[in-house]
């Protein structure tokens, strides 16, 4: 069943059609950044799950960007000390993260680790409009400096957040949205409801080396090659010049044994 694409993310990513695309290519980015931590945590042969998790948390940025990167108009933000490319398609700001190991509502979603980096995302976000018990609000994101590449983004940039459930043992279930960051503990006020991301029904195919010919001979032991042999000319047969099969040695002038 094909799910509508809500308003929001059709204004974002500038039409209907763009938005249903990236919605596509992200739920496939997913599943490939799943299989690959999957795979590497089997490979790994070990009883710790951190092997899926530095996959995943890797996959998350590289998939997506993968998969987004020719969408046209898509434009790929490093931001200065992050090692990863996000995605801005349209005015929207793509931010993928994990938020929980379990099968968790994504409304209880929080930041893990609110460091600077993310502050200055949230900058992208909505205000909150949380105030605490004195009547201040916990992250304020018009206080932010931003950092160059962040700062050279247009006017209207919007911060859409990805976050996914995801385990090693095959959880994944993304949602997007928009959210304003309520306090520096990482805890989500959202403004535009998570939404379910549709998932793509395999990992996308990789390249693989032709399977190799079984019995197939070895370089010595194949026909032996013809060698043409040149025959002697008509002159040398009328003058009777016996056939040479080697050059003749050549005497030395001296002999080493010789005295001066």
């Amino acid at each position: 069943m094909d799910t509508p694409v809500s308003p929001w993310a059709s204004t974002l990513f500038n039409d209907e059609q763009t938005a249903r695309t990236v919605r596509e290519r992200i739920g496939q980015a997913l599943v490939d950044m799943q299989a690959n931590a999957r795979a590497s945590q089997q490979e790994a042969e070990v009883t710790s799950t951190q092997v899926h998790g530095v996959a995943r948390y890797r996959g998350a940025f590289e998939r997506v960007s993968a998969q987004l990167a020719d969408i046209p108009g898509a434009q790929l933000v490093k931001p200065n000390g992050f090692q990863f490319d996000l995605v801005r398609i349209g005015s929207g700001l793509l931010y993928p993260f994990c938020f929980t190991k379990k099968d968790a509502n994504v409304r209880t979603a929080k930041i893990q680790n609110v460091w600077s980096v993310i502050r200055e995302l949230f900058a992208f976000a909505p205000p909150s409009q949380q105030a605490d018990l004195f009547g201040e609000y916990g992250f304020d994101p018009s206080g932010v400096e931003l950092r160059p590449r962040l700062a050279a983004l247009p006017e209207g940039t919007r911060l859409v957040l990805v976050p996914f459930a995801c385990n090693a043992a095959g959880l994944l279930k993304p949602y997007w949205g928009v959210a304003a960051l309520a306090d520096e503990s990482g805890t989500l006020e959202w403004i535009v409801d998570p939404e379910p991301l549709p998932l793509a029904d395999a990992p996308t195919p990789k390249l693989t080396i032709p399977q190799q010919v079984a019995g197939h001979p070895g370089f010595d032991q194949g026909e032996q090659p013809i060698v043409e042999l040149a025959p002697r000319s008509n002159a040398e047969r009328k003058l009777g010049v016996p056939p040479v099969t080697e050059a003749a040695p050549v005497e030395p002038l001296a002999n080493e044994s010789d005295e001066n």
